[in-house]
């Protein structure tokens, strides 16, 4: 199942900032195989492809411990440039113990029906549109967010301090589309940003 969030690695776009990870408590959901103890995230990365680049951005909580703990800078730089739309993905991992990767993001998948994303970047002309969100289970289907689109107005303006917040919610229950108020945040970060002609 899928347990707090204590770090995470983000490879693609974004720019340093307060790493919050609460305690995601567990899901109504079907238990996840080889789950049951709390899984702690040590790197969140976001990449991002287009325009003929792949950009990544990620950081690093050394110890992978509960949050709030003091986090790595990010590393990387999401240099967007105008008129361009990326395909963008999120990882989480507890990569602590080499000999025993484990993708946290899977159990986020597997549990699609209770989690979301949200992306806000604080470019002018750069969004996420919420119907680029990839979708769980639900009838109708709702956004999850493991996936998603950035795009870049042709006419944004250029811009070298600019940042994309990434959240993840949890929710118990009644998700809906997730932007309701019943829900606990197990990530909150944001990676630096520039956008070019």
């Amino acid at each position: 199942m899928f347990r707090p969030i204590p770090l995470v690695y983000v490879a693609a776009l974004a720019a340093g900032a307060t790493l919050f990870l609460g305690a995601c408590g567990d899901s109504p959901g079907e238990p996840i195989p080889g789950g049951g103890d709390p899984e702690n995230i040590s790197r969140v990365t976001v990449t991002l492809t287009g325009g003929g680049a792949t950009l990544t951005s990620f950081r690093v909580d050394p110890d992978g411990t509960q949050l709030p703990q003091p986090v790595g800078p990010a590393q990387g730089v999401l240099a967007l440039k105008r008129g361009t739309t990326y395909n963008g993905a999120v990882g989480l991992l507890n990569d602590l113990d080499p000999a025993k990767v484990i993708n946290i993001i899977e159990e986020v998948t597997e549990e699609a029906n209770f989690h979301r994303f949200f992306y806000e970047l604080t470019c002018a002309g750069v969004t996420v549109p919420a119907s680029s969100l990839n979708q769980d289970t639900q009838t109708p289907p709702q956004p999850l967010g493991t996936t998603f689109q950035v795009v870049v107005n042709a006419e944004a303006p250029t811009s070298a301090g600019c940042t994309l917040r990434v959240q993840l919610r949890h929710f118990e229950t009644d998700k809906g589309d997730g932007a309701g108020t019943n829900f606990e945040t197990d990530l909150d970060i944001e990676f630096p940003v520039t956008v070019t002609p």
